[in-house]
């Protein structure tokens, strides 16, 4: 009973596309406790439970204790239960939080991959497929380091504006770059910062570009 019950909460957060620990943020309640909470007792605690009917009301408390009926209450089901493709189509785009994009670092092959996003995004007027949080501060002052950048993917490499920025994906790094093409070698694109030195990427290694279409900062 008790792993089914922890089973369920798993899925609620899941469906929030959270981690559990901004899940516990939200109820507030720490991290420690909730896995505590699994290991001592039969339960929630009906502090515990309280917090959760509070903050997400439109799931069934009734669902969560006992894993009978729906989860989604029937007057959520239509307002909140949206798959990928229904926030695509809304306008909404999915921020990876995880997945943090270097203006100047080498270091973000050892960064573990995460497929899910942290939260959607949306941008009234703005179409971007993806956005993501950015460190280092090569690019400033175009781009700062805490910023966001929202991208659109390229279908050809062989056409890029170097006055534009770009986010580029090789099998080493993810790095937000001026890109230009080598007039002498079409196998090399140079990546340029705005203030550190040119850096050269073989085409072979490049896996994804997008072109950067909007900066800010998440508040």
């Amino acid at each position: 009973m008790e792993n089914e019950l922890k089973f369920r909460l798993q899925k609620l957060i899941k469906s929030e596309r959270l981690k559990q620990k901004e899940f516990c943020d939200i109820i507030e309640v720490s991290n420690n406790t909730l896995n505590t909470t699994f290991q001592r007792s039969k339960g929630l605690g009906s502090e515990i439970l309280s917090q959760i009917a509070n903050k997400f009301p439109q799931y069934s408390m009734n669902w969560l204790l006992t894993g009978e009926g729906e989860m989604l209450k029937s007057d959520s089901l239509n307002k909140t239960s949206f798959s990928v493709s229904e926030f695509k189509q809304r306008g909404y785009a999915p921020y990876y939080s995880d997945l943090q994009v270097s203006a100047g670092q080498y270091d973000l092959m050892l960064i573990e991959q995460n497929g899910e996003p942290g939260s959607w995004i949306k941008i009234p007027g703005m179409t971007v497929e993806l956005f993501f949080p950015i460190i280092g501060c090569s690019m400033e002052p175009k781009i700062h380091a805490g910023d966001t950048i929202g991208v659109v993917s390229m279908e050809r490499w062989d056409r890029l504006d170097p006055d534009k920025i770009y986010l580029i994906i090789t099998i080493y790094d993810r790095m937000v770059k001026h890109l230009e093409v080598d007039e002498t070698d079409k196998e090399i694109i140079w990546a340029v910062s705005e203030n550190r030195s040119r850096i050269k990427i073989y085409v072979s290694e490049i896996q994804r570009i997008y072109r950067v279409v909007w900066t800010g900062r998440l508040v």
